[in-house]
């Protein structure tokens, strides 16, 4: 009798970290809400405002990499519990500054550096021990259950967030995102991963690992995740001030946002198992980028919230298979090296790279023309890249049968 995709969750341990996860990354959702609502009232230049998602990303750019390697040395305890703290003080001060009614621009991008930081610093020790924690014939279930998790906060968090802005305040939204910090703090005080796991090892950064790293093969993929992670990030860069700022939504309707790009995620989290196959991989990740291009598109030209929604919708479809298939590419390379986390590390480097780059580069294109002008040229940028891939697959398939 095949198993219930649910079942890693019948194991205490990984269900108790399932059920932390599910928290914090509710609380984050939540905290992007308030954060980039309390951004357009500080601010209304595009610019400024997509300093917010640039100062989240860049530190992932410089910092995966260095806190892969020593996660690789048998230090993920140290490294999680310190960047899990960071995050949960950073986002306390947060809710001070807006109930002291003293958060500036600056204060808030500093503390969104830090947030940054934290998460750089979190996330390859975290995915290498998502898969630790249960037998090696569930880990796969396990990885799918984990991010079936977040697609459900994708939906509640910005919505969740929306209620808060408009019920109680931001500095609510801030303290509820500190709160769900303590369910993974005290999970990693615990540690129940086995000792074995985690006695130091001896590991080194050989020159084959530097040639395999830099191949051909490989460095036309981190160009690829670069090229569609630099377009992408303009509607992360920009839907604040579309909607805020142009449009001039509630906080609950601009809550709501998120959580329809949520929607469009977990559409295709349904249809993932048709979508996601490993000898579709080019074509799905062809129409990832021009699905998400029409929501690109869409947002550009919205004259109204439900049109807003709508580009939502279609993005988060298209976001969900592009981030997921990228990871799931650069998850088969390590496999052919014993620096795992070291390996997602420079995954995450890469696609954050062009999250960081990009978030600035549109608000500086929208400062000086329009918000609707730069996701309209994202959009036919992400396209071109989609059409592209779509057709030099074809071609490789013509190819390979002559």
């Amino acid at each position: 009798m095949k198993e219930s995709v649910w079942s890693p969750l019948k194991i205490s341990v990984y269900r108790s970290f399932w059920i932390c996860a599910f928290l914090s990354n509710l609380g984050t959702w939540v905290q992007d809400v308030a954060a980039s609502w309390v951004m357009t009232h500080l601010s209304t230049s595009p610019l400024v405002i997509s300093l917010l998602s640039f100062t989240a990303n860049l530190p992932v750019v410089f910092l995966s990499i260095p806190a892969g390697f020593v996660a690789d040395q048998g230090h993920r305890r140290r490294i999680l519990l310190i960047a899990q703290t960071m995050m949960f003080f950073s986002a306390g001060i947060l809710a001070f500054l807006v109930w002291q009614e003293k958060i500036t621009e600056g204060s808030l991008l500093i503390l969104s550096l830090v947030m940054g930081v934290g998460f750089a610093l979190t996330n390859p020790a975290f995915q290498s021990v998502l898969t630790d924690l249960v037998p090696t014939e569930s880990q796969a279930q396990a990885v799918l259950v984990y991010y079936m998790g977040i697609n459900i906060t994708r939906v509640l968090g910005p919505t969740l967030g929306g209620g808060i802005l408009s019920g109680f305040g931001p500095e609510w939204a801030f303290l509820l995102n500190a709160l769900s910090f303590l369910g993974l703090i005290l999970f990693f005080v615990r540690w129940p991963v086995k000792e074995a796991v985690e006695q130091k090892k001896e590991i080194h950064w050989s020159q084959s690992e530097w040639r395999f790293l830099f191949s051909l093969h490989n460095m036309k993929l981190w160009v690829e995740i670069f090229i569609v992670t630099f377009f992408a990030s303009a509607l992360w860069a920009l839907y604040p001030t579309r909607g805020r700022v142009e449009l001039g939504l509630s906080s609950l309707q601009y809550g709501s946002l998120l959580g329809f790009l949520g929607l469009g995620a977990c559409f295709s989290a349904v249809y993932s198992d048709k979508i996601m196959q490993p000898h579709k991989t080019d074509s799905s990740l062809s129409g990832a980028y021009i699905v998400y291009a029409v929501g690109l598109l869409l947002m550009g030209l919205a004259p109204s919230y439900v049109f807003m929604c709508e580009a939502m919708f279609f993005a988060g479809i298209g976001w969900l298979i592009l981030a997921t298939l990228m990871n799931m590419s650069s998850r088969q390379l390590t496999g052919k090296s014993h620096l795992k986390a070291t390996m997602l590390g420079v995954f995450l480097a890469v696609f954050y790279a062009g999250m960081a780059l990009g978030a600035v580069s549109w608000g500086a294109f929208a400062r000086f023309s329009s918000t609707s002008k730069a996701l309209v040229v994202a959009a036919v940028g992400l396209s071109i890249t989609g059409f592209y891939k779509f057709a030099k697959s074809r071609m490789n398939k013509i190819t390979a049968t002559n």
